[in-house]
């Protein structure tokens, strides 16, 4: 029977691996994983896709068991496993009853202290991430972010696919695996986290076990994020144009965040946004519309993807930029204001009901923090927004470099340059 214990912890190593530990009453299975602050943001040019390429090769075997054993010996307790790269993190997670928690934690630290990486397995993976990059590359609703990313942020990482590139990818060998891995793996860049049903006193020594010899190493800096004005196109044979465009925002952990998440929701967020019903329910130029935030440690943005017929295009650019203007000049009103915090603060309730996201949360507060914060603080400050904040942050977008993409056929590419024009 697992012993839960009702309160939040941050637990800090014997040499300063940090551990998040967040009980949920009620629950018989745990969410926990592992998070390294590495990511593509650390990579040289020609290492370009390297953060990604090795985290698809943690599944080839680790510890005493090759690749089949690793992946039945998650499955003989009923759990899964699966790992992420992001340009600032990779992840790798696990779900399991209660009782195997530790286990899984042990599981994770081989694939990170003791894989099985071999040539031939390198090289296949290698033809495994191109099918990735065609896959994504076919998508024109994914492509078109990819060209976004590059035009913000050009000849820096930020702005390299995080998938790689053939040429960037094909000398790696075992030797920069290792050498990636020496490179980036030390104490204050990893992370714990595990929520859900667990034994508290199980975990933490597993943890010990397996972390608590890592050793400090210098830290290791990426260049800082500088986001460019922008615009590209291209030109593909499609029924649809797909458009992003996007201007500043917040970086993660600013304190102007939670009103920025209330003005990405008023903006766009929802069936009650003002570009769902100006762009979509009033004119029908649209099937899809919406805002959201992408955040970085040092850098965000406030972004809106829309697809829409090439005639469409431009005038579903001018709409954009009218809009976010008309919030920068006269804010929101207190009924869109209130409806984005019972938005916001439903989509929370319903997020940490869930360990897997809960697990991930309390990671990322580590690493911008390095504390974990209540939820019930989170949700004060949301209540706290008000409308001459948002209209705060509508105005700064708008004082910094824009961007915007296009996919699709060329009589739609003219949205580029109605989204750059000036008011």
């Amino acid at each position: 029977m697992a012993v839960k214990h009702p309160e939040l912890e941050l637990v800090r190593l014997s040499n300063g691996v940090r551990m998040a530990l967040d009980p949920m009453p009620g629950l018989g299975t745990a969410a926990l994983g592992v998070w390294q602050r590495v990511g593509a943001r650390w990579e040289t040019p020609e290492q370009n896709g390297i953060a990604h390429l090795f985290e698809h090769m943690a599944f080839k075997g680790a510890g005493h068991r090759d690749a089949r054993g690793f992946a039945e010996a998650i499955e003989n307790v009923g759990g899964i496993v699966n790992a992420a790269t992001s340009y600032e993190r990779t992840s790798y997670f696990a779900r399991v009853t209660a009782e195997h928690a530790p286990f899984a934690l042990d599981l994770i630290a081989d694939i990170l202290f003791a894989p099985h990486w071999n040539p031939d397995d390198l090289e296949k993976e290698k033809g495994v991430v191109a099918q990735e990059r065609g896959e994504a590359y076919d998508v024109p609703d994914d492509r078109v972010f990819e060209l976004h990313q590059a035009a913000l942020y050009p000849n820096q990482p930020l702005g390299r696919p995080v998938l790689g590139e053939e040429e960037t990818l094909k000398h790696v060998s075992v030797e920069t695996l290792i050498a990636f891995r020496e490179a980036h793996m030390s104490p204050e860049r990893v992370v714990i986290s595990i929520a859900g049903a667990f034994d508290r006193n199980a975990v933490i020594d597993a943890a010990e076990a397996r972390f608590g010899g890592l050793a400090a190493k210098p830290e290791r800096k990426c260049a800082t994020a500088h986001a460019h004005r922008g615009s590209v196109s291209e030109t593909r044979k499609l029924e649809q144009t797909h458009l992003v465009f996007s201007w500043p925002g917040p970086r993660a952990g600013a304190s102007s965040i939670y009103a920025a998440r209330m003005l990405s929701e008023i903006f766009g967020g929802g069936m009650s946004s003002r570009l769902f019903q100006e762009v979509r329910e009033t004119r029908g130029l649209v099937y899809a519309i919406d805002s959201f935030l992408d955040v970085l440690e040092d850098d965000g943005r406030l972004e809106v993807y829309a697809g829409c017929s090439a005639d469409n295009a431009r005038a579903v650019a001018e709409i954009v930029r009218h809009e976010l203007h008309l919030l920068a000049e006269k804010g929101p009103t207190q009924g869109e204001l209130a409806r984005a915090k019972a938005i916001a603060r439903a989509r929370m309730l319903m997020g940490i009901e869930a360990p897997s996201a809960r697990a991930d949360a309390r990671a990322g507060q580590i690493f911008l923090r390095d504390r974990l914060i209540p939820f019930e603080e989170v949700q004060q400050r949301m209540d706290a927004v008000t409308a001459e904040e948002v209209q705060a942050v509508a105005r700064a977008a708008l004082q910094g470099p824009a961007c915007a993409s296009a996919i699709g056929p060329k009589a739609g590419h003219g949205a580029l340059g109605a989204f750059h024009a000036e008011s």
